[in-house]
């Protein structure tokens, strides 16, 4: 996230690279940028420590939960493809689309357009999806008709305007607005879905039989994946969007890496 567009009342970050990229932000998200941008080498380096090292532990946990019904096939069918195949949907495409569709969004200030397309885009990607994924979906569409209805009122707005020399003055469009607001003073939010959001699509690597069992155990399978959320939109937020990509990469190229040579 750039600086420009930043709320006043935003004004006066956290101070030093810890207190920028703790995960305390899950508790408290915020939408302020980092005091200093140079510092962001030392941040995304701890946040690729402390996101790997809660992956791993988080792990355990996973796989613990996993023996309750859940069967890891598509993940098998990955690393029976090609190496480079495999480096390219790792690394590549897989954080590509996952940071288009769950971190573009995450910025100061909402912009309509891009929570448009990225909830179009979310819908059409989930949309074949089963269990909880349907979840997620449907939130995209809901993204999508709330979106395409601020843009209308918005159109509609400008159209009954009055002309300049009137003295009534412009008519604001009172709905976008208050959602403009409403975005900046709770980024919790969508902080929170966000990060809930990429962990529960990450059940699709999974063929599950719904049972009471593997739904009360759901959030333990993708806990690593709701840790590692949580890393990359701290990234999103305090440097940009191309810091999440950066470090959401690495963390698959690390993970994949290790995971080969063990195989």
């Amino acid at each position: 996230m750039s600086n420009e567009g930043t709320p006043p009342a935003d004004a006066g970050a956290p101070g030093g690279v810890w207190s920028t990229i703790s995960p305390r932000f899950g508790a408290h998200p915020d939408w302020r940028a980092a005091t200093n941008r140079r510092h962001w080498p030392g941040g995304l380096a701890l946040l690729f420590v402390i996101g790997l090292g809660g992956s791993l532990a988080l792990l355990v946990v996973s796989r613990l939960a996993v023996r309750t019904g859940y069967d890891d096939t598509p993940i098998t069918e990955l690393l029976q493809r090609p190496l480079v195949e495999q480096l390219e949907l790792v690394v590549l495409v897989a954080p590509v689309i996952e940071e288009l569709l769950f971190r573009l969004p995450l910025a100061a200030r909402l912009r309509l357009g891009v929570l448009a397309v990225t909830g179009a885009l979310g819908l059409l990607y989930f949309a074949a999806g089963d269990g909880p994924v349907i979840v997620v979906a449907a939130v995209f569409a809901l993204v999508v008709l709330l979106s395409a209805a601020l843009w209308i009122q918005s159109l509609v707005a400008g159209v009954g305007r009055p002309d300049a020399g009137d003295e009534i003055g412009p008519v604001p469009p009172a709905w976008r607005d208050s959602v403009v607001r409403w975005w900046e003073a709770h980024p919790h939010w969508p902080v929170w879905y966000s990060i809930a959001a990429f962990g529960v699509v990450h059940l699709a690597n999974y063929d599950v039989s719904w049972t009471f069992a593997t739904v009360i155990v759901a959030p333990l399978v993708v806990s690593p994946q709701i840790w590692l959320g949580l890393m990359f939109t701290i990234a999103r937020v305090r440097y940009g969007w191309w810091a999440s990509l950066v470090l959401h990469a690495l963390h698959n190229l690390a993970v994949w890496s290790v995971t080969t040579a063990v195989g």
